[in-house]
């Protein structure tokens, strides 16, 4: 993601929580990478059948990681809805995503490795949404004085 961290720290508006932006953002793109993959993987075991609730989930993890991302990058809102909201259903998204492969990661390595992404990217966004709330704190602090 170099090219996308030379476009942020170019961006006219710099945003005081820009590593952790970055953290995320990367976390999420190589999550939606993941788990697209892992659904694939899915689809090529012999026994597909068992795996259709992780497919699934697994799609819809990416899906959730992809508009996090995107969302992440754009730095010119003045207001952190609907970020906040989209941040705290990645954090929801991998959770669940991550319970799901744990539950096969035993017997497919690509569950295991998707299982961790998720966690990667939830522990990302769950500090990036502890760092908003407390910056639109300071800043809700701020404007009632």
């Amino acid at each position: 993601m170099p090219a996308a961290t030379a476009m942020l720290r170019s961006h006219p508006r710099q945003h005081p929580e820009m590593d952790a932006i970055l953290r995320s953002a990367h976390a999420c793109f190589t999550c939606l990478q993941t788990c697209l993959t892992c659904a694939d993987a899915c689809l090529s075991e012999p026994h597909v059948d068992k795996l259709t609730a992780c497919i699934r989930i697994n799609l819809d993890c990416a899906d959730v990681c992809h508009a996090t991302g995107s969302l992440l990058l754009r730095l010119g809102r003045t207001e952190p809805q609907p970020l906040q909201s989209q941040v705290a259903a990645c954090i929801e998204a991998c959770r669940v995503c991550a319970i799901e492969c744990r539950r096969h990661a035993e017997m497919h390595e690509h569950c295991r490795i998707c299982a961790d992404a998720c966690k990667a990217c939830h522990d990302a966004c769950a500090e990036m949404l502890r760092s908003m709330r407390h910056s639109g704190e300071s800043e809700g602090h701020r404007r009632a004085s």
